[in-house]
């Protein structure tokens, strides 16, 4: 089975501990200029440039 969204993960701290979440955009739309990773939480997004502790 394919993957089409991006394998970029974030770990990020939430008042029960620390959560990863993972990129919900297409795959590649880094390499297409687009470096602004997103993700939600329950209602909360969550968002980071690409670095080189994510994969993608």
């Amino acid at each position: 089975m394919e993957i089409n969204t991006c394998t970029a993960t974030k770990t990020t701290t939430t008042a029960t501990g620390d959560v990863e979440v993972r990129c919900a955009k297409p795959t590649g739309h880094a390499s297409a200029g687009d470096p602004q990773h997103e993700a939600k939480l329950g209602v909360f997004p969550v968002r980071w440039r690409s670095a080189g502790d994510e994969r993608e």
